[in-house]
Order: structure tokens, then sequence, then C-alpha cells
């Protein structure tokens, strides 16, 4: 199914809950802030039913908040998986119950993870994300990568003055460990970041010189014209290892290139992050039981609503 701009929706997005243990300096909410309830695990396993058999896609991402936050994520991980629908089944985490989840996560059927990592020292970690948790997370990732998961992707939001000193750092980390870093430049559109305006002034961090650099130093270059025309650069760093990077900017090709629709927790379906008012809950149709036809009518009205956000 396409959007007015002849999008095609390749992945869904899908939160199962706001619940959060940390409190991260730059998060957006994933976009939404829950009118209602959650989705109960049932609730969630129909629609992925549902849009999987509408959209015919075969990829999709559990966020949260914090998904490991809900206790029944192990079981909404298998469930899913046992829909036999999607061969891509990821989901994103702060990797503070990783230690303990990962190895059932990759037996119920999870087969990739992103984790976000802003910093490799203690103090820093702790001012991003408002928990001293970086040894329990390096213990997560460990654990991840013994369990199997490849890739392991960590996201590190690029932040001026905060963690910027260390992306040489990092890059050698993620080569030495075989992840692939996700660099994100930070935007301004949540209220804790947009809405204070000191913020994103004080520590966003234009992505573009340290793009150019990374085209000078690649072994590889390429582009990933199915996630939002994103630069994915192979480089050698300085101790030999090998390092894949990805650079994810808000602008308006990344918005051109967007092939997600997203689901808020509550059964909020909507087609950007930035634009979760165009969206239309689907938990009264789901209780309805309504027909295929209908499901497919209201998918299909959120879909034209997409619209490039910059």
């Amino acid at each position: 199914m396409k959007d007015s701009c002849n999008r095609e929706i390749k992945h869904l997005r899908f939160s199962i809950t706001s619940k959060c243990n940390f409190n991260c300096i730059y998060c957006d909410k994933e976009g939404f802030i829950p009118k209602t309830a959650e989705l109960t695990v049932e609730e969630i396993v129909k629609l992925c039913r549902i849009l999987g058999e509408i959209l015919k896609i075969t990829r999709i991402k559990f966020t949260g908040g914090e998904p490991l936050c809900r206790k029944e994520v192990i079981e909404i991980i298998k469930r899913v998986s046992d829909l036999g629908l999607y061969k891509d089944i990821s989901l994103t985490t702060n990797g503070f119950f990783l230690a303990e989840k990962a190895r059932q996560l990759k037996e119920a059927g999870l087969n990739r993870i992103n984790v976000s990592l802003g910093s490799l020292h203690s103090a820093t970690y702790e001012r991003i994300y408002g928990s001293n948790a970086l040894v329990r997370v390096l213990e997560g990732l460990k654990i991840a990568k013994e369990a199997g998961f490849d890739p392991i992707k960590i996201n590190f939001v690029v932040l001026k003055e905060i963690n910027d000193m260390e992306l040489t750092d990092m890059i050698e980390f993620c080569g030495k460990n075989g992840f692939v870093l996700q660099l994100i430049e930070l935007h301004q559109i949540s209220k804790e970041v947009g809405g204070n305006g000191s913020f994103y002034n004080r520590h966003h961090v234009d992505l573009n010189p340290i793009i150019n650099e990374l085209e000078k130093k690649a072994i590889e270059i390429r582009t990933r014209g199915s996630m939002q025309n994103r630069k994915v650069f192979k480089i050698k760093t300085p101790k030999e290892n090998i390092a894949v990077i990805e650079t994810i900017i808000p602008s308006h090709e990344f918005c051109l290139g967007c092939t997600k629709l997203r689901v808020g927790c509550d059964g909020n379906l909507f087609g950007c992050l930035y634009r979760s008012d165009l969206g239309k809950n689907v938990k009264d149709a789901l209780k309805n039981h309504y027909s295929m036809a209908k499901y497919e009518e209201i998918v299909r009205q959120v879909v034209e609503s997409r619209k490039p956000y910059y």
C-alpha cells in the first residue's frame, strides 16, 4: 500500500508500552502520548496479523517506552513470530533488562536488537539517561551477542559538549565487538528538545561534516534506499577493526525515503513520528471484530494521511 507521495509501507514500528525505567534527556516519547489503556496481548497479536495481511509486510520493530518493561514481552514476540507473517522481528531497547531476557527473546523469535548507548563513561551515561546502568547494559550487550543476535545496532545520538568527544572511541568499540553504530542527529520536534530551545541550541551537532570525514575514510559506502536513504559506511579503525556506521539525519530526503507505519501502545495508528495527531485509534475497532475490508479502509485512511514532515 502506497501513500499520496508514492511511498510504499514496508514495515511497522509498534510500541507495546509507554512505561520506561530511564529518563533520557532527548526522549521523543515515540511521537505520541497514550490517551487510553495499553493494548492487551490479544489485541497486539490481532493487530499485527491484520496489518501484516493488509500491507503484505514482513518487517516489524517493537518499541516502548522501554519494551522490556512490558511483562508479557516474551509472549508478544513469540506469538507474533508464530503468525508466520514477519520474517524480520526487531526490538529497540535501553538494554537494562537485556542480560536477563536476551536468550528468552532470541528463543521466542526475535531476530535483531537496537540498543541505545550514548556513552562509554558512567558519569556521562547517567547524565544522558538518568540511570547509573552502564555496566549492566554492557553486560546485556555481551549476553545478547552470545545469544546469537546479529546484527546488534548501537543507537548513538550525538550531543555537543556531552558525548561528541567519544565518537572515535564508540566507533572503535563497535568495530571491536561487531556492532553496527547508528549515528543519530538530534532533532528539535519533541517537547523535551524543541520545547526547550536552549537544549537544542547547546547540544545539536550537524552530522554532515562527520559524514564528509567518514566518506574520506570509508572502504565501502552504500545507501539504504529502503530505509530513508541512510548512508552506510564501512571503515577500518586505528586498531585495525572494521566498523560499520549508519547515519540518520532528520531532513526532507529522510522523510521521502520513509516507509514505516507506527502503532502506539494504546492502538493509535499513525504515519509519522511528528504527526501522531493525524492517526486513528483502532482499539475499539479491534473489539468490534470488523471485516478485513473495514480494517483495510481504516489503514488506507491513515496511510493516505502521510506527508513528508520536513
